[in-house]
């Protein structure tokens, strides 16, 4: 049976094409001239269509895939709600209004002010609303159309807010006209849990973790025109460390020690732990974690774990090279843009750059590992210039690459960086590497074998 997000997803892509073309704008717009219309279109359409993936999930991860910024998507896909979930800046959707309940509150400034409050559903859930100003024109039963609305939770409770952003006006719709909201279930936020870092994973909500601070720093973003400071970095705890994004001030202070209640998990190169306005933070007196030192050599993590947890901002893996790939020796980037120039596209704004693309395994599991410029320099004894006047004397790249394999066939590496995984699989980014510790070779490779055999 086809899931609803897939329906919700075929019936977007098939009956509203121009508004496919706003959402192919969007992307753009967030990652900008790295990939062409038609790549975008294409991946866009395979996320919602092969994976079942809901059109505003699919847009925030082929934007981060592609380096991109999903806070500067602005055309929400729309979702059902029972996919709806806290702290979402833009979130579109059908529903049925269930109640409407008129309410006076007192402002910050101290004068009146008129919202509406009330329940609205879909054939996947009911969500409590607010209505932020007195221009409500709807009543129960009516069938509504919602665009850049945005979440919040209080006491395991979601409740979409429809501010002066959004847009709110009433459609057609005989399936939702008829439905029978009384038999449909309140979509809550997940049950409190308390979980270690290691165990982390994207979509997770109401998360109480002990942690410590390892870094943190602010910045300024754009949120539909509005500057926000937010606050992001690294956290850790016994069992791994991760990235975090604070969407309010906090006063979280690096070095320090708390329990965090509330959270809730995005992805982000692995889980990012995101706290928003309902967090809540207090400050360990005496923990159990490690220091701030302990960090700075990193945490060591297999394949098998990074993959589980779809990647990390942080990790250290050992292992050996199995195979060296296309794609390494000589490349090209973009000047501006850094993005690499394959085969047949222009070079015209091309500067030179090396890099390694190897299959790396540590008997757990395996990935497609990267080695920047500065790391395959020194493994291969060569700097660029060398490696640009070594391939005019061998008449091609090739040679190059037959060095790169000499020197680091089945050599035991221990690499640290960043890891993130996707429909491609795991792929490990390196920041450093050193020789690590002699591995049997003779029983990793039967490992190795036998993985792919099975």
């Amino acid at each position: 049976m086809e899931s609803e997000s897939k329906k919700q997803g075929d019936a977007l892509m098939q009956e509203n094409e121009p508004d496919f073309e706003k959402h192919i704008d969007d992307i753009v717009k967030a990652i900008g001239d790295k990939l062409e219309r038609n790549v975008i279109a294409n991946e866009l359409r395979r996320y919602v269509d092969e994976y079942g993936i809901d059109l505003s999930t699919a847009k925030e991860s082929i934007v981060r895939k592609h380096y991109g910024n999903p806070n500067e998507l602005s055309v929400a896909g729309e979702k059902l709600l029972a996919q709806v979930g806290p702290g979402e800046t833009s979130v579109s959707f059908k529903a049925k209004i269930i109640s409407v309940y008129k309410k006076e509150i007192n402002t910050k400034e101290g004068s009146k002010k008129t919202i509406y409050e009330g329940e609205i559903g879909d054939a996947s859930s009911r969500l409590r609303y607010t209505f932020w100003n007195d221009e409500f024109k709807f009543q129960p039963n009516d069938v509504v159309e919602i665009s850049n609305a945005y979440t919040k939770s209080w006491n395991d409770i979601i409740t979409v807010n429809i501010g002066d952003r959004a847009v709110m006006k009433n459609i057609e719709d005989s399936v939702l006209k008829e439905l029978d909201l009384g038999v449909v279930k309140t979509n809550n936020a997940q049950a409190a849990q308390e979980l270690e870092v290691v165990n982390l994973k994207p979509g997770m909500r109401n998360v109480s973790v002990k942690l410590r601070v390892i870094d943190v720093e602010p910045r300024t973003i754009n949120i539909k025109g509005e500057e926000k400071v937010i606050f992001g970095g690294n956290i850790g705890d016994k069992s791994g460390t991760c990235r975090f994004t604070s969407w309010e001030d906090h006063k979280i202070v690096a070095g320090k020690a708390y329990s965090v209640e509330n959270a809730y998990v995005k992805e982000f190169n692995g889980p990012d732990l995101q706290f928003g306005e309902y967090s809540k933070f207090t400050e360990l007196e005496e923990e159990d974690l490690p220091s701030l030192s302990d960090y700075e050599a990193g945490m060591n993590y297999t394949l098998a774990q990074l993959d589980e947890r779809n990647g990390a901002s942080d990790a250290v893996i050992e292992g050996h090279v199995f195979n060296i790939r296309e794609g390494s020796g000589l490349i090209f980037r973009d000047k501006e843009t850094k993005r690499l120039i394959r085969n047949g596209d222009d070079r015209k704004n091309a500067e030179p750059d090396l890099r390694v693309k190897m299959i790396f395994d540590d008997g757990s599991g395996s990935c497609t590992a990267y080695l920047n410029r500065e790391i395959t320099e020194r493994l291969i004894g060569r700097d660029l210039d060398s490696c640009l006047e070594f391939v005019k004397e061998n008449f091609g790249p090739e040679a190059l690459v037959e060095e790169m394999e000499d020197a680091l066939l089945l050599k035991p590496l221990k690499l640290r960086g960043f890891a993130r995984s996707d429909e491609y699989g795991l792929s490990f980014f390196a920041k450093s590497c050193e020789p690590a510790t002699e591995i049997d070779v003779p029983n990793a490779a039967r490992q190795f074998l036998a993985a792919l055999e099975g």
